[in-house]
Formats: structure tokens, C-alpha cells, sequence
């Protein structure tokens, strides 16, 4: 999907900039010698001997390019100290450990990998590690004494590492995050999220570039004196096209109330919101496409490709969160979701439009293992009202299907009416047809559609309960699950495993794999998706830290901008 970005407003620059470079008498210095002088602990970090003990918060990101060409095969891992310096280790290193966790890790030499050859600072062996303290939830969020909102945005425009501004205005950011911005998750959590921005910053340099967006937030913070904490967001605006920026960062918080980091490098609404997403908790809502069938055989899991929602591909139409979404968050009341296990009864339910915030608006269905899937009935009323026949993409109206993950990938939209892998890229009509009886999960549940008008969708389930007792299978270390309900209740932890997939692309994407003795989907990457063992998220391609990041830049050309 393409999306029309909104232009940049080129004004002057605003005179009496406050600049973070030293004055020079003559000429110019560069900035590698700058970030020698001003940056130590960056550089101190990345030459201390091999044997030497880090302790700090485990981060990861999740790089990529800018247009769905590919991904990274891993993300990016960091370990951040208290003090906000970081070094950056291999991820399979770290692969046992959950991100958001305090660790020690026993540092070896430095070793190449995917992100330093794009350009991130080196990565250092881990020799050994120890897990200090969990990863924690943050509290829910409270309206601040001050303000009223529950989550606080300042807001800085950076011209990062020695390059030019583009002229934006800090209003032109502030009225976006004021307006599209909190309207929408305000009103996709009935309130509970309130989002505001409390102070703007306009235009200063950096030492830091891109290349450490850690070293880069912890710059500018110091600058305009940003303290992190519960429901306190920075928000950094870059120049649009700086070197070795992402398109889009932002950390993965814990929960709606832990705060976080984010730099966007563009004035879309629906990339900010994506953005502010994953502060939230949210990780990316993706697509898994299989060849001629629903699940199984041979398929292929594309980051973002859910264009229905804003954890998916950004484009000129911010739809509904969808209920995966919105369960994780905690703001999906139980008295709009109606559960069902593969040991219940058939049932037959009526879903209600979701865009309408009334009725039951998802059904979940949890398998043998303890994977959820989750329907929703789509038409094109409220915030939906876009999704017409004359939509750009042909988007549908009817009974969407989507399985929960772990991050990265927290909604996984499964194709309905499924093609042939020949027709993929092309096939965006994922609804599922009425009258025509569904599998899911190998067999557990068998899902029809027998009818659909504007009061919601009638749907029967069957489930068949396994003839052997099988326990789920355990999660795959992630970051912590949202950090409880604001109404309703939140999402169980996602049951995934992963498959290793082959081909010669270097990216990679989520992929899932049952624990029982049913055939597995052979997967295979999308163009321009992650793949890889386990769910990955996709990030930017930058050096990033923070409780876990995601840079997004998956654009395609002639394509929707991810978020």
C-alpha cells in the first residue's frame, strides 16, 4: 500500500539554535573526532578488555531497510547501564535472556555481524551471563496532578551527528501528536490511554548520530533536561533522509504506562501512532500467507502486512486496533469478547462490528497448545468507514482471522480465502468466505461464516478436542506481556516456537511451529519480511537501546510506509 506522506513545512530555521557542538576557532571538526571528545563511554565501552563485567537492562531492536526490500536475520541487542551508557553484544549471545531484564554479562572481543556492517557500533562477544532482576511491569496509567494526561510527551527536533535540519517546525510535530495522534488511542482505549505533549525543544545538534540511537536519546535528553519515568515519552523529530537513520524507532515498553523513547523522521499521524504503539507494549501486526490453505504446507510470514491496523503497515488510513491488539493492551472489556477452548462445545456466536466499541467484538479461540486465535468483523462504519469497495487495496469487509504471537510479531493475520504462492504479493482479500467450513490449528476448531449485515456476523465454531491430553508448550523467552488490564482483561502470554527457514534472502519474520505430532507449515520469507528462529520484529537500522526497540523503515517502493 503507498502511502501519501504529508509534506514537510520548509521554514527558516529558527535563529539562536542551541547547538550540543564545541565551538572550533577555525574551520571544522569532524565528527569522529568530536564523539571522541565528548562521547567517552560509548568508545570506553566498545575497548574494554575481554573479561571485563557489564551490568545493566537488556535492549534489543530489530533493523532494517527502508522499502520491505529486506530485514535483518536477528535484532540488534544491547545491554544499557544505569548511567545510560551501552555496549552492544551479539543476539544469540543473549538469546535465553528476556529483554527489559537486568543482567551481567562477561564481555569477550569484539566480532562482526549484521549491524556493524550497517553501519552500528561493534558488537562484543558474551563470554557468560546471569539474569540480576526480572523485567517489570510498569504501573497502569494515571492522569498526571499536573496536566491530565497519562502519558507526557516532550517532544525535540534533533539534527543528529552534524547534518542540516529541514526547516520542520516543533508546533507542526507537537499539533500531529495533539491531534490524529491522541485522538486515536484515546479513543481506541475508551480513555484510558491519554496522550499529550507537555514540551517542545526546538532545533539542536548532536554529537551522536544515528548509529547509536541510544548515546543519540541520551544526548538530546540531557539537552532539554528530560527526565525518563511512568508515562514520560521523548520524542525526537529528525531530518527527513538523515544518514544511517531509521525511517522510525521506537522502544518497546513493558506496558501503556511505562514511558519510552521514539525518533520518527516523518509528520505521519499513523507512523507516530504506531510508534507510540510499541511504547505501549504492542509489537507489529504481520501476516502469514500458505499455499492454498489457511495454515500448513508451505508458506511465508510478512512483516507488517496487516493493513487493516496501525501495528501494521502505515498508510493514508489509521483503521480500528484489532482485538489482538487490544487484548495485549488490556483494553478489549471482557464483556466484548466471548472465549472458547478446543474442549467446549460448538458454539455459534454473533460478533459485532468492531469499529462500533459495543457488543461482543471478538471471539477468541485458544487450541490444545494454548494459542490463541482471535475473529472480527470488519465493515466499513466509524473508524472503518474507509474500507469500501473502492478502497486503493481492496480491502475487505467481513470476518478477519488472526492468531496471537509474542513480540515481535503480537498479531499474525491469516489469509481466509487463501492463493497460490504464485499470487501473494498481490492477494489482499484475507476475509473469510461465508458458508464454507474453516480449519484451524491442524483440526482443533472448524470455523463458518454463515452470515453477515450491518447488526454483525453470525459464526459457528466446532472444536475437537485432541484424543491425547497435550500441554502447551512453553512461551520463548520475550519481552514482559503489557503489564495488566485497563478494562477488561489482558492478553495471555502467546505459546510460539519457531521453525528454521531457507532461502537467500536476509531477512527474516516471525514463524510458528506446533508442538504436536501435526505437520508444521514449511515457511518461507516474503519479500521484505524478517525471518528467522523465533519472532522477530521488525526494526530500524540504527544502534538503538531501550526497554526493547523496533526502528520501523520497512517501505516498499511504490508501497505503504510501515509503521
Amino acid at each position: 500500500m503507498q502511502q501519501e506522506m504529508p509534506a514537510h513545512r520548509f521554514v527558516p530555521a529558527p535563529t539562536g539554535r542551541r547547538s550540543l557542538r564545541p565551538a572550533v576557532g577555525v574551520g571544522t571538526l569532524s565528527v569522529a573526532v568530536l564523539a571522541s571528545l565528548a562521547l567517552p563511554a560509548a568508545v570506553a565501552a566498545a575497548e574494554e578488555p575481554a573479561g571485563t563485567t557489564v551490568v545493566g537492562e537488556l535492549v534489543q531492536a530489530w533493523p532494517e531497510p527502508a522499502r520491505h526490500t529486506a530485514a535483518a536475520e536477528a535484532p540488534l541487542s544491547w545491554i544499557e547501564t544505569p548511567a545510560g551508557d551501552s555496549v552492544r553484544v551479539p543476539t544469540p549471545d543473549v538469546a535465553d535472556l528476556v529483554p527489559g531484564s537486568t543482567v551481567s554479562v562477561t564481555l569477550g572481543e569484539q566480532v562482526a555481524d549484521d549491524g556493524s556492517e550497517a553501519g552500528a557500533v561493534p558488537a562484543r562477544e558474551v563470554l557468560g551471563s546471569d539474569v540480576v532482576a526480572p523485567a517489570e511491569n510498569p504501573p497502569a496509567p494515571a492522569p498526571a496532578p499536573r496536566t491530565g494526561l497519562t502519558n507526557e510527551v516532550t517532544v525535540v527536533l534533533v539534527a543528529p551527528g552534524g547534518v542540516a535540519d529541514d526547516g520542520t517546525a516543533v508546533e507542526d510535530v507537537a499539533a500531529v501528536v495533539d491531534g490524529a495522534v491522541a485522538d486515536f488511542w484515546s479513543e481506541q482505549t475508551d480513555g484510558a490511554i491519554s496522550l499529550g505533549v507537555t514540551s517542545t525543544h526546538e532545533w539542536i545538534d548532536t554529537v551522536a548520530g544515528c548509529s547509536d540511537a541510544a548515546l543519540l536519546w541520551k544526548e538530546a535528553a540531557s539537552a532539554v533536561g528530560f527526565t525518563p519515568g511512568p508515562g514520560r515519552h521523548l520524542l525526537l523529530y529528525l531530518p527527513t533522509g538523515a544518514p544511517g537513520c531509521a525511517y522510525a524507532l521506537a522502544e518497546v515498553g513493558a506496558g501503556p504506562g511505562a514511558g519510552g523513547r521514539v525518533y520518527v523522521t516523518d509528520l505521519s499521524s499513523s507512523v507516530m501512532a504506531h510508534e507510540f504503539g510499541h511504547n505501549f507494549g504492542l509489537g507489529h501486526s504481520s501476516a502469514e500467507q500458505c499455499d492454498g490453505v489457511v495454515e500448513g504446507g508451505s508458506c511465508r510470514s510478512a512483516a507488517y502486512r496487516d493493513y487493516y491496523d496501525v501495528m501494521g503497515v502505515s498508510w493514508v488510513q489509521t483503521g480500528t486496533l484489532n482485538v489482538v491488539q487490544a487484548a495485549r493492551l488490556g483494553v478489549l472489556p471482557e464483556a466484548q469478547q466471548q472465549t472458547l477452548t478446543v474442549w467446549d462445545d460448538a458454539t455459534t456466536a454473533t460478533v459485532s462490528p468492531l469499529s462500533r466499541r459495543t457488543g461482543t467484538r471478538g471471539l477468541r479461540l485458544t487450541d490444545a497448545e494454548g494459542t490463541d486465535y482471535w475473529l472480527e468483523y470488519r465493515t466499513p462504519t466509524g473508524r472503518d468507514a474507509w474500507l469500501t469497495s473502492a478502497n486503493r487495496f481492496g480491502l475487505e469487509s467481513g470476518v478477519l482471522l488472526r492468531r496471537a504471537g509474542g513480540l515481535p510479531d503480537t498479531s499474525v493475520l491469516l489469509d481466509g480465502t487463501p492463493s497460490a504462492s504464485g499470487d501473494w504479493d498481490g492477494d489482499y482479500r484475507v476475509a473469510l468466505p461465508v458458508g464454507v467450513a474453516v480449519p484451524l490449528s491442524g483440526g482443533d476448531f472448524s470455523v463458518v461464516v454463515q452470515s453477515l449485515s450491518a447488526d454483525g456476523a453470525v459464526v459457528s465454531v466446532t472444536p475437537t478436542a485432541p484424543a491425547v491430553a497435550v500441554a502447551p508448550a512453553p512461551a520463548t523467552p520475550t519481552a514482559p506481556e503489557v503489564g495488566g488490564p485497563m478494562s477488561g482483561r489482558s492478553a495471555p502470554a502467546a505459546q510460539t516456537s519457531a521453525v528454521t527457514v531457507h532461502g537467500p534472502v536476509a531477512s527474516r519474520a516471525p514463524e510458528y511451529v506446533r508442538v504436536t505430532g501435526r505437520t508444521a507449515p514449511a515457511l518461507d520469507p516474503a519479500s521484505g519480511s524478517a525471518r528467522g528462529s523465533g519472532p522477530l520484529i521488525a526494526a530500524g537500522g540504527a544502534l538503538l537501546a531501550g526497554a526493547a526497540l523496533l526502528v520501523v523503515r520497512r517501505l516498499r517502493a511504490a508501497a505503504p510506509r510501515p509503521r
